[in-house]
C-alpha cells in the first residue's frame, strides 16, 4: 500500500515503498534512479518525475554538509536515520504511525520499517563509532528518567 506524502500546499503524493527506500539512500545516485520506461515516459510528461524526485531528495536529505567524515560516526546511518524522520514528518498525519524505527533483537541493528516491513537498517555499533565488542545494557526503568 503506497504512503502518502503531505507538503502543506493541499496536495497529497502517493509514495510506494521501494521508492522510499530508495530516497533514504544517502547516495543521491541510488535514490534518484530511474528505470528505462521511466525515464521514456519523463519525455512525455508536465510535470518530469526526475525533478520530482530532485526536490524530495533535497527536503529529505537537506543540502550536503561539507567534511563530515571528520565526525567519526557513521555518516550515512546518520543520513537513514535523518531522512527515515523526514518521510515520517512529510506522511500524511493519519498515517505517520505507519512509519516505525526500532532496534532488532540484539539491539545491534536500528530497523526502518514501514507497514511492519523492514526497508533499511544500520549497524548500531557503526552508527556510534564503538568496538563490536561492546554490549550495549538495556535500560532499566528507574534510569530512563
Amino acid at each position: 500500500m503506497p504512503v502518502t506524502l503531505s507538503f502543506g500546499n493541499r496536495h497529497n503524493y502517493e509514495i510506494n515503498h521501494s521508492r522510499l527506500a530508495r530516497l533514504m539512500s544517502p547516495d543521491k545516485e541510488e535514490a534518484l534512479y530511474m528505470g528505462v520506461w521511466d525515464r521514456f515516459k519523463d519525455c512525455f510528461r508536465t510535470h518530469k518525475k526526475q525533478e520530482v524526485l530532485e526536490v524530495l531528495y533535497t527536503l529529505i536529505h537537506g543540502c550536503e554538509r561539507e567534511n563530515q567524515a571528520e565526525l567519526n560516526v557513521d555518516i550515512t546511518g546518520m543520513e537513514k536515520i535523518h531522512a527515515f524522520t523526514q518521510l515520517k514528518e512529510y506522511a500524511n498525519p493519519s498515517q505517520q504511525d505507519r512509519f516505525v524505527m526500532r532496534f532488532d533483537m540484539n539491539q545491534t541493528q536500528v530497523l526502518f520499517e514501514i507497514d511492519g516491513k523492514v526497508i533499511d537498517k544500520c549497524n548500531l555499533h557503526r552508527l556510534l563509532n564503538v568496538s563490536e565488542n561492546c554490549i550495549f545494557k538495556v535500560m532499566e526503568e528507574d534510569e530512563e528518567e
